[in-house]
């Protein structure tokens, strides 16, 4: 029994850790308070969840390719643009292949490509045109194009309500080869790339205006009502998160993968009861903080004797072992608290021998050692009645030693035993193009309470995990 309640205990906490990276719930101030709490257990510290968000950018940077305009012109091309009375040229940039990278939600980006372009001059007297247009050009017929590059920076902030906003421009654009009209003397390259930066800006502005328009308030609601409730966990239970605040930190292009710590801090509780008190339509600010990655889960758990016979059956019910050359088959067990944090418990058998067996103990923690044991288990005094049926033999004090050996839990031996199926719950796929990898460090049981109503536990797991996207559609 002790067994199956620790392996519930274990498996749920990690769960807990995979399932509050998700999302957020209102601000808590502190711990709330809880059946364990009343219980007389202290409250626990603060539950703080860093996860990495690695975003393969492959994906992402052949859909910006897309986005790049195929050129960039001076209005009206390929007419000239008169910019004075006795001036007027035109150009032409073609984007090539770009970089990308990202320090500390600095994005930088750098456009390679070429330009043409043509100039012609005339003379004006009192602002009118007195000779005839003479031109000179770089760039057209069998001359080549010019190489030039072009660097855009863009700042990424986010936004207490979980938008993101962009400030994006040109930083400079830099003629690697220059464009002198030698018909005039004059280099040109300068005018021609402040051209073409401010051309290039009124994408970077109408970029921003895409991305700072978006409207997450659908999404956000809609995950806030769900996480503000508790979580079913199957036949383990309810998963209340209780967080207290959510964080960002700051993105990094590394290995071609933008990289950022995103944080949660909580309060986890686990129930029997569904029953949901507490709901809500709205998440807590969003920070921007950096942080370690890792996962320490501090938890809470209150079940009461029903779910946790439920629980048990569904595990032990029909299963047979040998006891003194006798074939016992497990029927129904069922636990109850009696009095000074001891429980009970009904065992119904059948087999060789058929009956109803009860026993009564103290579980005991040994928190250094991590060990769970009843060294008091012994027969109830409502056994009174089998034990003379039966024959005292059946009960031998050597079976009892044996029955209390088996009533002790090694709990990293269980860890260990069950460490695939813990790990499974921080390795799956979320949705298409997302999915978690982790894996559990460690995990204790700091205390256990058993109470009349209910059995209460509080443990502490260290995990480490990361969210993966490799595309969104």
């Amino acid at each position: 029994m002790i067994r199956v309640l620790t392996v519930a205990l274990l498996s749920v906490s990690l769960f807990a850790c995979s399932s509050s990276k998700k999302a957020a719930a209102p601000v808590v101030a502190a711990a709330p308070v809880t059946a364990v709490q009343a219980a007389g257990l202290p409250p626990l510290p603060e539950s703080r969840i860093n996860v990495p968000i690695k975003i393969v950018m492959k994906t992402f940077l052949q859909k910006a390719a897309i986005l790049i305009p195929a050129e960039v012109t001076s209005e009206g091309w390929p007419a000239f643009m008169r910019t004075s009375c006795d001036y007027q040229y035109k150009y032409r940039f073609v984007p090539g292949g770009f970089t990308f990278n990202c320090v500390n939600n600095q994005v930088q980006v750098k456009l390679s490509g070429t330009y043409q372009v043509a100039g012609e001059k005339t003379v004006c007297t009192f602002g009118k045109q007195t000779t005839p247009w003479i031109g000179g050009s770089c760039g057209f017929g069998s001359e080549p194009m010019r190489k030039t590059e072009i660097f855009i920076n863009s700042t990424l902030r986010f936004q207490p309500n979980y938008t993101v906003r962009t400030t994006t421009a040109v930083q400079r654009v830099n003629a690697l080869e220059k464009c002198t009209v030698t018909l005039f003397g004059m280099d040109i390259t300068k005018q021609i790339s402040d051209s073409i930066k401010a051309s290039t800006n009124l994408f970077c502005h109408a970029m921003d205006s895409v991305v700072n328009g978006l409207d997450f308030s659908a999404t956000t609601k809609e995950l806030a009502e769900k996480i503000n409730k508790k979580i079913a966990m199957g036949r383990y239970g309810y998963l209340k998160i209780n967080p207290s605040s959510v964080r960002m930190g700051r993105m990094n292009y590394v290995a071609d993968t933008l990289q950022a710590v995103m944080g949660i801090s909580c309060f986890p509780e686990l129930h029997s009861d569904s029953t949901n008190n507490y709901s809500a339509s709205f998440l807590p600010p969003l920070q921007n903080a950096d942080a370690v990655a890792g996962a320490v889960v501090y938890t809470n758990a209150n079940y009461d004797y029903g779910f946790i016979n439920s629980l048990i059956n569904q595990i032990v019910k029909d299963t047979s072992f040998e006891l003194e050359g006798r074939t016992i088959v497990l029927k129904n067990v069922k636990i109850s608290g009696a009095e000074n944090g001891k429980i009970e418990l009904s065992v119904d058998f059948s087999g060789d021998k058929k009956g109803n067996l009860y026993l009564v103990g103290t579980p005991k923690l040994d928190t250094a050692r991590q060990i769970i044991s009843m060294p008091d288990l012994d027969y109830s005094l409502k056994s009174r009645d089998l034990i003379l049926n039966l024959g005292k033999t059946f009960f031998s004090n050597k079976i009892l030693r044996t029955m209390r050996e088996k009533a002790t839990i090694e709990i990293s031996s269980l860890v260990e035993q069950n460490r695939k199926s813990i790990d499974a719950q921080l390795n799956k796929k979320l949705m298409e193009g997302v999915s978690t990898t982790g894996s559990l460090i460690d995990l204790r049981v700091l205390a256990i309470v058993v109470g009349k109503q209910a059995l209460q536990a509080q443990t502490c797991a260290r995990a480490k995990a990361a969210v993966v996207i490799t595309d969104l559609n």
